[in-house]
């Protein structure tokens, strides 16, 4: 097998990313779920709320953890440890009898929920030549980007027609699909044969000093991911109040807003190519000049900014953020060293809720009541896109293969 073919075929590539897709699904879904299961148990919204705050916590404090884990256990076995857990935590779910019961299992389930994906992108590593592996990281891009934006839809369906247990049942045909995947396809006995025979050297010990995940490449990963995921979530959030403050229905919000989706999912699968045909941080720059571009535009009209104005500076956004971020996330996991792969994919995925969290903090310290401060939050935004554009300068530029 030669350098530049890739070890894993499109089709497994997919079957195995399934797993991380289950993370935003059901961050997702159960927001929607909340009012009926306040409802259903006669608890304050507030208390359902728990459900939310669980989930985000366990997965912030448990992905650098599990990625240590992969490193030491394999990826392919946390990954089956995971997915397993992950689907008898949802059917404890849907059968939960008591509040404390739910939120309990809850936050079991994000535990093992935080271990999929730093073991999924270790995997993905190992499977992958490094000709193609910008690729493989773009194509999870949009099958986490499919998770999270029908995460709302299905839920909503799914709790019309059956209530809100549904929303957990429906993980375990996913968990189904992924642990044959996993089975059939990539066991752990051929993940170090699959990177020596995609031309990567076999693992020695290396001296000490480069043993350490934190290094320059992985830096410039790690902040750039951080200042565009604050900008990201930032308008996501903006956005909402804005239209919200103008009148404008839950749904054609919810629609407006899918515009960054969209996006992203768009054009993961095309910039994690363009990162092994050009090198990592060509199309890391390139996204992030765009998406620089239009937050910069809507900043312009500050609070006033027009709703046309923020939906399309939301669509060019995904557009850039989707071209850039395959590459960000396969510099990060690159430049780690043979042992530290998982933990680096914990850090590098513990970055977005870094990220996440900054915006929301900022958005309740200078946006108030009727949107207003909203101009000073997309200024903002310009200037962490900015930041983000002077970290990504440290990402490597070697091209992967010749333009052809």
């Amino acid at each position: 097998m030669s350098a530049g073919e890739p070890v894993a075929s499109r089709a497994t590539i997919v079957g195995i990313t399934l797993a991380t897709a289950l993370v935003p699904l059901n961050s997702t879904m159960i927001a929607v779920a909340l009012p009926t299961i306040a409802d259903d148990f006669g608890v304050t919204a507030g208390q359902a709320g728990l459900l939310i705050t669980v989930y985000l916590v366990a997965m912030l404090l448990g992905q650098p953890f599990a990625g240590r884990v992969a490193d030491a256990l394999g990826a392919g076995r946390l990954a089956r440890i995971a997915v397993i857990g992950f689907g008898v935590c949802s059917a404890a779910a849907a059968v939960a009898p008591a509040f404390w019961f739910l939120v309990a299992v809850r936050t079991v389930q994000a535990l093992f929920a935080s271990a999929l994906t730093p073991s999924v992108q270790s995997m993905l590593r190992s499977i992958t030549s490094p000709d193609d592996r910008g690729s493989a990281f773009g194509l999870q891009g949009s099958v986490i980007g499919v998770g999270a934006g029908l995460g709302p839809v299905i839920g909503g369906v799914l709790i019309a027609l059956f209530g809100w247990p549904a929303i957990f049942w429906v993980n375990l045909p996913i968990v189904a699909v992924v642990l044959v995947v996993l089975h059939r396809s990539v066991p752990d006995r051929v993940l170090v044969a699959a990177r020596l025979e995609a031309g990567e050297q076999a693992p020695v010990s290396p001296p000490p000093h480069r043993t350490r995940v934190v290094n320059a490449p992985f830096g410039a990963a790690f902040s750039t991911q951080v200042l565009s995921t604050l900008a990201q979530y930032a308008l996501l959030l903006i956005t909402p109040i804005v239209l919200d403050d103008r009148g404008w229905g839950s749904g054609a919000i919810g629609l407006a807003t899918s515009a960054l989706t969209i996006g992203m999912i768009v054009m993961s699968p095309l910039g994690g190519r363009l990162g092994d045909l050009r090198g990592r941080r060509f199309p890391v720059v390139a996204g992030i000049v765009v998406a620089t571009a239009a937050v910069m535009v809507a900043a312009i009209g500050g609070d006033g900014t027009s709703s046309a104005i923020l939906i399309g500076a939301l669509a060019l956004f995904g557009l850039g953020l989707g071209t850039a971020t395959p590459s960000i996330l396969t510099a990060g996991i690159e430049a780690a060293p043979d042992g530290r792969i998982g933990l680096a994919s914990g850090l590098l995925s513990t970055s977005r809720y870094v990220g996440s969290i900054m915006a929301s903090v900022l958005l309740t310290v200078v946006v108030g009541d009727d949107a207003e401060g909203v101009g000073a939050m997309l200024a903002i935004c310009v200037v962490a896109l900015l930041g983000s554009l002077v970290s990504a300068a440290g990402l490597p530029s070697q091209r992967r293969r010749p333009l052809t």
